[in-house]
């Protein structure tokens, strides 16, 4: 007999008064098994790597989203990769309601508030492909740190990570975005079949001082937004206190109306309580809990100027790092380069203009790291090869069985068997990047990041 999921009385309670005769088939999905799920980079490759997985289904609303038997793929070389990413079905609800896609703008600015660990700031950035800024911002250092992990192995090069309080940003950020993304942080409801253990830190008291933090935090976001821009608000909780009624406050005190989302979404999402917010059940589709609404700014007239700087390298760091670049790569585009601590990053002009008003906002990478220099030498970093490899002037590839490939994920030296020059070369998958060695004679000295390894 399978065990029956403790719930919390006053959430029941909740819940009975939300569904109502629902509520039945709610708990029955509820303790039935998690639904996994899996996103396709398509800047990176096509459905075709597909045939590795047992892909069940596929993800009604989101074109390269599907639903998979286990999400228990993290060492497989793909995933390693960067040509998939692990994401539960309900979390590609909102960059897909957001019509994003539909875009024609090769310049937006967009800004994921609550980005960690990544799953949809990796959307944007993949429907973005390489063209305007995605800024995905995480309060939390380490959380922090998993979300630009994650952006890396993925190879995105228009990416700006921060890891600050959402009143910096608007500090320095005002009406600069056309979209802004806030996955608010909340009670976890819809979360609580994938995650069991989330139940224990819910409490029914919680749930107000839960909205009082995202309405201070959807307060911020409206001061980046550009007029027209839309604002996407999602939860994974299903508290009127933490959804609609956050909603209703934000309407009431800023000057926003309500969008109807994407045919897909509605197609998806049986259950709602307003036709422009949506709520997503596992008992109605395929995935976790969700709650999604789209709304958009008024056109305002608004002047803001600010003057500042990019931090350029010095002459003898741009020597060190063009020698590198040159010799290591051919590129097909003009380069231009910041520092963000003591990392030297590949930005384009986006970023660059997006960069000039950023110098107080604490980063962790912007665009493309290449390395950084010690005592006088310059360090590759492992993002170059990831975002980059495909233009290697070295490359070794590996099918997906190879002995070879499995020694280089797991950190261990290689031979060179390959007539390769001394410098740097790309390790690929199926010629896809998935990092780089040091040529030294025969010797390829394996350059695999440590955490990462298998």
């Amino acid at each position: 007999m399978e065990k029956t999921i403790n719930l919390p009385q006053s959430f029941i309670n909740n819940m009975k008064n939300l569904l109502g005769d629902a509520y039945d088939a709610y708990h029955v999905a509820v303790n039935s098994p998690a639904v996994h799920g899996v996103r396709l980079n398509t800047l990176k490759a096509d459905e075709n790597i597909l045939k590795e997985f047992n892909i069940c289904g596929k993800v009604p609303y989101a074109s390269n989203g599907y639903i998979i038997d286990s999400g228990k793929i993290g060492k497989h070389p793909y995933h390693i990769a960067g040509l998939v990413y692990v994401q539960e079905p309900s979390s590609m609800l909102a960059v897909c309601a957001s019509e994003l896609a539909k875009e024609k703008d090769k310049n937006l600015c967009v800004l994921d508030l609550c980005a960690s660990p990544g799953g949809k700031s990796g959307q944007i950035a993949e429907i973005l492909a390489g063209d305007g800024v995605l800024v995905s911002n995480e309060i939390d250092s380490k959380r922090a740190k998993v979300l630009a992990g994650n952006i890396e192995r993925m190879g995105y090069n228009n990416v700006i990570v921060t890891n600050t309080n959402p009143i910096v940003l608007s500090k320095n950020l005002p009406h600069k975005f056309d979209y802004v993304f806030v996955d608010a942080p909340c009670g976890g409801e819809g979360m609580f079949r994938k995650d069991p253990d989330t139940i224990l830190e819910w409490k029914q008291e919680r749930l107000d001082s839960n909205a009082k933090r995202q309405r201070e935090i959807l307060a911020e976001a409206h001061k980046m937004l550009k007029p027209n821009g839309k604002l996407i608000y999602s939860t994974c909780t299903f508290a009127v206190e933490e959804d609609e009624q956050v909603v209703e406050w934000f309407l009431n005190s800023y000057n926003y109306k309500l969008l109807m989302p994407a045919e897909s979404i509605l197609a998806s999402t049986a259950y709602y309580t307003k036709k422009e917010c949506r709520r997503f059940y596992p008992h109605l589709a395929s995935g976790e809990g969700q709650f999604v609404c789209v709304m958009q700014k008024a056109n305002e007239e608004l002047v803001y100027t600010h003057t500042s700087k990019v931090n350029k390298l010095g002459n003898s760091e741009l020597k060190m790092v063009n020698e590198y670049i040159n010799n290591t790569f051919n590129l097909p585009f003009a380069v231009n380069y910041t520092k963000v601590g003591e990392n030297i990053c590949l930005i384009n002009e986006n970023l660059q203009n997006m960069l000039v008003y950023m110098q107080k906002i604490p980063q962790i990478n912007a665009g493309v790291t290449v390395g950084n220099i010690e005592k006088n030498r310059f360090i590759p970093h492992h993002n170059m090869f990831t975002a980059y490899g495909k233009y290697s002037k070295q490359k070794i590839n590996f099918d997906l069985k190879n002995e070879q490939l499995c020694k280089y994920l797991h950190g261990e030296q290689l031979e060179n068997t390959y007539s390769l020059n001394n410098g740097y070369a790309t390790i690929c998958v199926d010629n896809n990047p998935v990092g780089a060695v040091r040529v030294g004679g025969n010797a390829l000295k394996n350059m695999f990041p440590k955490g990462l390894r298998i």
